[in-house]
């Protein structure tokens, strides 16, 4: 199961990243408005199941909070920082702290979950079945 864990105020990331994977029944998209609820939730996940999306809405404070939290934490898992303001000026700071990628400006959806594709296509490469490597073999 690839899961997208969000921190913002309203679900509009989780909404429109449920619509963006809708069908595709290997996605799970869960929303978090309290920090510590989702720091809590990814120290008992598998770090190679998930990804996490912050969006700076509920505040740099918080969105910081829980990147110190990330950086003392056992493991290492991907961050995605969304921000609606393109002139972000932390955006080194963030990259300093663990985040991946960065969105800036108005929100995409499409890219978002592009972006969430290629990193769980990087973590899991394509499994052969026997067949197939028996196919690629002649």
């Amino acid at each position: 199961m690839r899961k997208v864990f969000v921190l913002e105020e309203r679900a509009h990331i989780v909404s429109e990243l449920q619509w963006q994977f809708e069908g595709e029944i290997d996605w799970q998209i869960r929303g978090f408005s309290a920090e510590l609820d989702l720091f809590q939730l990814v120290l008992r996940e598998n770090s190679e199941e998930f990804l996490v999306i912050l969006d700076l809405s509920v505040g740099k404070q918080v969105c910081l909070q829980f990147l110190q939290r990330f950086m003392g934490s056992r493991g290492s898992f991907p961050v995605i920082v969304f921000s609606e303001d393109p002139k972000l000026n932390l955006e080194w700071a963030l990259r300093e702290l663990g985040v991946f990628h960065l969105q800036l400006g108005s929100l995409e959806p499409e890219r978002i979950a592009k972006i969430c594709r290629w990193h769980f296509d990087l973590q899991r490469p394509e499994q052969l079945t026997p067949l197939q490597i028996n196919q690629r073999s002649i």
